[in-house]
């Protein structure tokens, strides 16, 4: 339930590009507001491109955040600003982060450039702090809200969740949208409106932004509603939750109950692993994010929404709650059926691998409060390399005069290897220059000068980067 108590913070990044772990934040806007989302305050940060990381052209014609190319606050400086806000801003209320398809990208960018920054990476759910995805939201609002607040849907009803688009269709100005703070508006706006017209649906988001505030969803009485919106269609799923991952509590499976569970509880461990995935009676969801769950008694006419009869669906629910046994063997199913993923390689892929010792955690501390002279000596008190790398790292590229020669060198072949091979990150110089090139080549044809501002302080970026890497 929306409590009067809670705080939101609505948030989002602009980025150098798209992949998650090797993309660098170069914006972040916040803006914090009531339960009602009165705005309270508002906090606009931005740094400058880190000396590694090859930014995407096509990332900054959609942003044109071209001033963070030459100039800006070091990333350091902007992600100690957000983590102090934020610890600021929940220190008397319990807080409500919202982002939108945050859970996906903008908040484990923010995760995980904490991390390079030796911070605490999980603010957003820890210490009280719950966390809410708009996009999961409107899946819900586009199953079984359209009439009360407008989704775009083509001729052929494919349904568009963009930010913008879901603006624009509802009468909101979506001018200088992929602004960072303007898209904290746009969202808050749009929560206004669902708050006003679809406030069960609100209700059950903020109730899913806790993982047991999720397991409580999936145990509605008589059932829950799966509303999906995939590939831009409308998928809707009556379903009960029928088992946890025991190795991974995160994982809960769910039961459709389109399908007769009386069936499935008369089918072998086989069998029954095969009705999970694509088509089968069994899905897999993570309760630690935003999933498009609601009661099934709070959707106004819902037979309306459903293939079967409502009184048969209630049954099978009952069904599935009565059998213990056929819960503990989905439990069993789930914890021998779990993926097995190979090492990561990469320090910035390492961020879930596990968490700091106390140790660490207090030695983080203490390197935060010196002065830089002292970090460079602290630097071996660390038990954990991860944490060993990434500062001497910060310390390399912000405080050079206290890197060794030797360690000066394995710098400047770590910058050779990030901006002119192949690897995960998957920008080069090479590539980048390649791409805009063929862009520049387009926008000139076209005479598009904003265009061209952009590529070209690009051009001179690539240019000043590859000079630096080939001394």
């Amino acid at each position: 339930m929306v409590g009067s108590d809670d705080l939101y913070v609505f948030y989002d990044t602009e980025t150098t590009g798209l992949d998650i772990n090797f993309s660098q934040i170069i914006q972040i806007g916040c803006v914090l507001t009531d339960s009602n989302f009165n705005v309270l305050e508002e906090l606009n940060l931005s740094s400058k491109v880190l000396p590694w990381i090859v930014p995407s052209p096509d990332a900054f014609l959609v942003h044109k955040q071209i001033e963070c190319l030459e100039s800006g606050h070091s990333h350091f400086e902007m992600m100690k600003e957000l983590r102090d806000k934020w610890l600021s801003w929940g220190k008397e209320k319990n807080l409500i982060f919202v982002s939108y398809n945050g859970h996906r990208f903008d908040e484990e960018l923010v995760r995980r450039q904490f991390y390079w920054n030796l911070f605490e990476p999980y603010i957003t759910n820890t210490n009280g702090n719950r966390r809410l995805d708009l996009m999961s939201l409107f899946q819900i609002i586009g199953n079984f809200y359209s009439s009360k607040i407008k989704v775009p849907q083509d001729e052929d009803k494919n349904i568009s969740l963009k930010l913008t688009d879901l603006a624009k269709e509802n009468n909101i100005s979506v001018e200088n949208a992929h602004d960072a703070i303007v898209d904290c508006m746009l969202m808050i706006n749009l929560m206004k409106k669902i708050k006003k017209h679809a406030l069960e649906a609100l209700d059950a988001a903020v109730k899913g932004s806790s993982k047991n505030g999720n397991i409580e969803l999936t145990k509605s009485n008589p059932f829950s509603i799966l509303g999906e919106i995939y590939r831009k269609k409308k998928y809707i799923y009556p379903v009960i939750s029928c088992g946890q991952n025991p190795n991974q509590p995160n994982q809960v499976a769910l039961i459709d109950l389109y399908f007769d569970p009386k069936k499935m509880f008369d089918m072998s461990d086989y069998e029954l692993s095969e009705q999970f995935g694509a088509g089968g009676g069994l899905k897999t969801i993570s309760i630690n994010k935003s999933i498009p769950l609601m009661p099934a008694d709070k959707i106004t006419n819902i037979e309306e929404f459903l293939d079967s009869p409502l009184k048969l669906l209630e049954s099978r629910a009952q069904q599935v709650i009565e059998n213990t046994d056929f819960q503990n063997r989905i439990c069993e199913l789930l914890s021998i059926n779990q993926r097995e993923y190979p090492p990561n390689k990469y320090i910035e892929q390492k961020v879930y691998e596990r968490f700091p010792s106390n140790s660490d955690k207090l030695w983080m501390e203490r390197f935060e409060i010196s002065t830089w002279a002292e970090k460079a000596k602290l630097l071996n008190g660390f038990e954990d390399e991860r944490y060993r790398e990434l500062s001497q790292r910060l310390i390399n590229y912000l405080k050079p005069e206290f890197s060794s020669n030797k360690e000066q060198d394995n710098y400047h072949e770590f910058l050779k290897e990030r901006l002119l091979t192949n690897g995960p990150w998957k920008m080069t110089l090479e590539k980048a220059i390649s791409r805009t090139n063929s862009l520049k080549i387009e926008a000139e044809e076209n005479k598009e000068q904003d265009k061209l501002e952009i590529i070209n302080s690009l051009l001179k970026h690539y240019q000043e980067k590859k000079s630096l890497s080939e001394l």
